[in-house]
């Protein structure tokens, strides 16, 4: 793994060529609504549109070769070590790596451009979500199965977001591209890394094969996502060796960190039940740490600050001792805010 601060920045003026290639072929030939259609599809739908564009078609279902470094095992002991934590690594998306990524400046600028998140922040975590448990299922990694999809979706999302923002906003480039290698590497560790971290401050006792585990699946996430290999962490020293230096280069208060946090603290408190509202900045702010949330502009209650700890205290002591799979409670849940939010 290279984490060279030379290396890193030259990745910031890296997508994804290949996605980028063919949506940039779509718009300049006038395709566009066939990209659309694309899009608005689920892609465990994709296959039955039989009229699409023979390009997006073979793009949606490719797949890179299988690297030599592929362990189908590590990949069924991360889906279970998913299952099992499912609730918990749902809620930690939200309280720790989505403000992480909100954090880092100025990968949070094409966030804030698009406004996808501000406008419709209970859509967009529905999606997140959505993403996850199709990953996560058992045998979705198969050479047929949904992931493929799933994630070559999402690099179209991402070059669309990058052509859109080049084409018609004031992108300044001295940020780098829109949803660079950088960048990606860096959600793609929010989304594994920080999870394990979350799970660790919570006090759940996990096995070091159950962590490096749930690392390889990202890890081959990212592969597919088109992410350098030298970007993708083997192991947790990796992961953590890399996430210092991308916090220490891009983590810093910015405008656009500060706008993201309150709009989804804004959606946590009309979605939340009373008190768990009034107490979910608090909350963040634990399982972020004092660095994190000060960027973010968290707020600092002393009183709300110590409830929070003697819940997680009580809470962890359970974890350490007692847990039962909640893969069925978060499925439930999940129903419910397609309901809402669908």
């Amino acid at each position: 793994m290279i984490t060279n601060t030379e290396f890193l920045q030259k990745q910031r003026y890296v997508g994804d060529p290949e996605a980028d290639n063919l949506v940039t072929h779509l718009f300049e030939n006038s395709l566009e609504k066939e990209l659309y259609q694309v899009l608005g599809t689920p892609a465990d739908h994709l296959h039955s549109i039989s009229d699409a564009n023979k390009e997006l078609h073979s793009f949606i279902h490719s797949k890179k070769n299988t690297p030599d470094w592929f362990d189908a095992g590590k990949i069924a002991l991360g889906q279970r070590f998913f299952r099992k934590y499912a609730s918990e690594i749902m809620m930690l998306l939200g309280a720790m790596s989505l403000p992480y990524c909100y954090a880092a400046s100025p990968g949070n600028k094409a966030i804030h451009l698009t406004e996808k998140m501000r406008n419709k922040p209970g859509k967009r975590l529905l999606e997140t979500a959505q993403y996850v448990i199709q990953l996560m299922e058992p045998g979705s990694f198969e050479p047929d199965g949904i992931a493929y999809p799933y994630i070559n979706k999402t690099r179209l999302v991402h070059a669309m977001v990058r052509y859109m923002l080049l084409k018609k906003s004031d992108w300044n480039m001295d940020w780098g591209l829109p949803i660079n290698q950088e960048d990606m590497a860096g959600t793609n560790l929010a989304f594994s890394f920080t999870i394990i971290n979350g799970l660790e401050k919570q006090q759940f006792p996990l096995a070091q094969e159950q962590s490096e585990a749930f690392l390889h699946i990202w890890r081959y996430i990212g592969y597919q996502m088109d992410i350098h290999e030298e970007l993708l962490a083997t192991n947790m020293q990796d992961a953590a060796s890399l996430e210092f230096v991308i916090r220490k280069r891009h983590f810093k208060a910015s405008m656009e960190g500060r706008q993201l946090m309150q709009d989804l603290l804004e959606h946590y408190r009309a979605e939340f039940p009373w008190p768990a509202g009034q107490l979910v900045e608090n909350q963040i702010r634990y399982f972020l740490g004092n660095e994190i949330s000060d960027i973010l502009k968290l707020e600092k209650n002393n009183v709300k600050d110590a409830l929070v700890r003697v819940i997680n205290k009580i809470k962890n002591g359970i974890n350490r001792h007692f847990h039962i799979s909640t893969f069925n409670t978060m499925m439930k849940n999940h129903e419910r805010l397609k309901q809402l939010h669908g």
